[in-house]
């Protein structure tokens, strides 16, 4: 009977499945309580809303210009106030 042993470990290995069970809790391999796959679900509705919904891309477009004026406008400031003070700096050299 010993000898059958090896025989039986042997049909054990061969009849184990191929891929593991999937948890009760997916679908199509997805786990559906993951943060991550909700985090993805939400970012790839906000794109897809962003892509296809005319109104929403023009209120971006909107949004993106009025920070890019800003940022123009901040820029030309402090390019005023650089050159007020190198003309304030070249004025007290040039009373030394």
């Amino acid at each position: 009977m010993e000898h059958n042993k090896p025989a039986q470990a042997y049909t054990q290995q061969v009849m184990q499945p191929l891929y593991p069970a999937t948890p009760a809790n997916t679908f199509l391999g997805l786990d559906l309580q993951s943060n991550q796959f909700w985090k993805g679900a939400l970012i790839g509705a906000a794109v897809t809303l962003l892509v296809t919904n005319e109104s929403v891309q023009k209120g971006v477009v909107k949004a993106i210009a009025k920070l890019t004026a800003a940022a123009q406008s901040g820029i030309e400031e402090m390019k005023e106030k650089f050159e007020d003070a190198k003309a304030e700096a070249v004025a007290e050299a040039d009373k030394e």
